[in-house]
């Protein structure tokens, strides 16, 4: 079940991606892992910490107020890592904001769970440490699960 979830997770997130880079019919593969209830959790640490996106609606509400605010956003995978009913990902990140010229590059991390075949609740972690602990995995456990 675990490398159906790592799938499932891949499927949503290169259909978001591709979506960002404009393809306008990729939203629909990304949606269609997507549980009718899912919780999107602000960044543990982020600006957007304590922010909760309930349903696609509010989803695709934040997210393209997230992408309004940036004017060069660069989202890349470095790896998916098995953590059972979760699969944490870990993100490179390349942003530019509107309102100054300096780019800003983090590592972060996001914890997907699935259920039933579908993400039913995603939160994020500037700390990709902490996203790991959260699904009880240490960085060594993590290296041997990718």
């Amino acid at each position: 079940m675990s490398q159906e979830n790592v799938d499932t997770v891949r499927q949503m997130i290169e259909g978001f991606l591709a979506f960002q880079n404009g393809d306008a019919n990729a939203m629909a593969s990304a949606l269609a892992v997507l549980d009718p209830d899912i919780e999107w959790h602000g960044t543990v640490g982020g600006l957007d910490e304590n922010q909760v996106a309930h349903g696609y609606e509010e989803i695709a509400q934040a997210f393209a107020e997230s992408f309004q605010a940036w004017e060069k956003l660069v989202l890349e995978v470095e790896r998916y890592i098995d953590a059972g009913d979760s699969v944490v990902v870990f993100w490179h990140e390349v942003a530019r904001s509107r309102h100054s010229a300096q780019e800003m590059e983090t590592n972060t991390a996001v914890v997907y769970r699935v259920r039933d075949g579908r993400v039913a609740e995603a939160r994020g972690y500037m700390d990709r440490t902490e996203a790991l602990e959260a699904v009880g995995l240490s960085e060594r456990d993590a290296r041997a699960a990718s």
